[in-house]
């Protein structure tokens, strides 16, 4: 017939491979290179239809002589020095066991690996998948390819860790069961073909993150049912997750940040029960997030920022009480702050800045003890700055500004030794700045500016010496600067303008322009104030 006549004459197009054996570094080494032995026909039909059995492939993949199904099975038959074979047993009908089973899953398990080589070292079908022209056959050569498409074992080939083997251990020139692939920052174009979620049913990691790969995501990821870690960030990938990814009931880890992903996240991620990291942060992902988040109780780590998530916070997440770093800055999150966050002992860190979040700040915060970083700045929140803040005695970072909060500014902050940034700015805060804002000692960065503070600068803020930004411009502020700002002499940048400032910048603070780290001064010392040392005037 005419495809037997195609299978004998078919020569694989050489694939680009990191430059292993060649000496003069121009040509890219190919292990099969001027091989035109006779194809076995019987042999490579009945590895066909063993794949199409276990629906490894698609029949019309391995009947088009271009796909890299096809040229993988050619290899497979033709040119892999490995011979591995199917057991007769199975084509005599009896049912595998044993050594048998092993063997027909390490055909399968070297098929499918050598579909992944062509599918993202040949050139043609890295164009035809890309859409693009690839200008320089050096570019898809991968930083590692030692043992690939080499007469040896699987287990040998980079980035390939198979199961322990009852006879030879951990490290073994074998073909046995996968169960990590990690071909991290590999230089790997191209798309992901579904054999990589057919043949390799016990793989517990798959790690293709920092990579140049694109593409949809299948259905097929479903089988890897024994999965444990997904890490698929930091390359070109779009679409939707596949809708049924919560079939992976052992996943722990799942990384899909950085790439193109758009939708819905899918309602089944509720199903993966063992997650304790899901990092989904710069897609764009939409819609609300899925109320069927709430049973992934042993959840540490919620990175969701940067996408285009709309709706409210929902208050079930306050029962994740494993949690200890939530990320949904940087989406259109709306409504109010839920209270239900209070509940959230564990937390470390919350990021929900630059979204459209409205109403007060919850004054169940304060029973975060053990919370580090709180960023809620840019967005629409309203009312006073909760005191009880100021029971997070571990607090480095707290950034609110860009709101519309208002009222002063409380006395019972000073009881945070622990910050070392305060951003306050852009809200509509008033009254004086108290004196017990000496007590914030280990304040490096105070951001206070575009709000309504009024009264002379305190001196005690000359007992913050470890202070390097100070930020008071915008504000109402009257008096002469206090000679006590000469006292901290870490200060890097000082803005004093558009207040209604009067008297002389103190020779105390231009000594540590002379003598120290201070680059930045500004103040209104065009009108109102007397400055020889200031860097810019208003």
């Amino acid at each position: 017939s005419l495809l037997i006549v195609a299978l004998v004459a078919i020569i694989v197009t050489p694939s680009v491979l990191v430059n292993q054996n060649n000496t003069d570094g121009k040509v890219p080494w190919t292990p099969w290179a001027g091989k035109t032995k006779p194809l076995d026909t019987e042999r490579f039909n009945r590895i066909k239809d063993r794949l199409l059995e276990h629906r490894i492939s698609h029949a019309s993949a391995l009947e088009d002589p271009a796909s890299p199904q096809y040229k993988a099975l050619v290899w497979l038959v033709r040119d892999d020095e490995r011979h591995v074979g199917l057991p007769q047993i199975d084509d005599e009908g009896s049912k595998m066991t044993g050594d048998n089973v092993d063997d027909e899953i390490a055909v399968f398990q070297r098929y499918a690996l050598a579909v992944f080589w062509f599918q993202t070292t040949d050139v043609e079908i890295v164009e035809e998948s890309l859409g693009r022209t690839v200008e320089n056959l050096q570019d898809l050569a991968w930083n590692n390819a030692d043992g690939w498409m080499t007469s040896k074992g699987l287990c040998l080939w980079y980035g390939v860790t198979c199961h322990p083997h009852h006879s030879y251990g951990v490290k073994y020139d074998e073909d046995f069961h996968v169960a990590m692939f990690n071909l991290t920052s590999n230089n790997i174009h191209g798309v992901l073909p579904n054999e990589l979620f057919t043949a390799f049913l016990k793989m517990t990691v798959l790690d293709l993150h920092q990579n140049e790969l694109a593409g949809t995501i299948g259905r097929e990821l479903a089988n890897m049912v024994e999965l444990e870690d997904l890490f698929l960030n930091g390359n070109a990938f779009e679409g939707r997750l596949p809708d049924n990814i919560g079939d992976l009931r052992n996943l722990q880890n799942l990384n899909v940040h950085d790439n193109r992903f758009d939708g819905p996240i899918p309602e089944s991620i509720g199903e993966l029960e063992k997650l304790r990291e899901l990092g989904m942060f710069n897609n764009e992902f939409s819609g609300r997030i899925p109320l069927s988040i709430r049973k992934l109780k042993g959840l540490i780590a919620l990175y969701l920022e940067s996408n285009q998530l709309t709706g409210n916070i929902p208050p079930v997440i306050g029962q994740l009480t494993a949690l200890e770093d939530i990320r949904l800055r940087n989406n259109t999150l709306n409504g109010p702050i839920p209270t239900e966050l209070g509940d959230l002992k564990q937390l470390r860190t919350l990021y929900l800045d630059t979204n459209n979040l409205s109403g007060l700040i919850p004054t169940e915060l304060g029973n975060l003890y053990k919370l580090d970083d709180l960023q809620m700045h840019d967005n629409a929140l309203i009312g006073k700055l909760p005191v009880e803040l100021a029971f997070l005695n571990g607090l480095t970072t707290l950034y609110i500004d860009g709101n519309g909060l208002t009222g002063s500014f409380p006395e019972e902050f000073g009881e945070m030794h622990a910050l070392e940034e305060l951003y306050i700015s852009s809200n509509e805060l008033t009254g004086e700045l108290p004196a017990t804002i000496r007590g914030m000692k280990s304040l490096k960065y105070f951001r206070g500016s575009d709000n309504q503070f009024v009264g002379k600068i305190p001196t005690d803020i000359g007992k913050l010496l470890k202070l390097e930004y100070l930020m008071l411009d915008s504000n109402q502020f009257t008096g002469a600067p206090p000679t006590e700002l000469g006292e901290l002499k870490e200060l890097k940048a000082v803005h004093l303008h558009d207040n209604n400032l009067s008297g002389e910048v103190p020779d105390e603070l231009c000594d540590l322009r002379n003598s120290f780290f201070l680059s930045d001064l500004q103040a209104d010392c065009e009108d109102d104030i007397v400055c020889e040392c200031c860097t810019t005037c208003h």
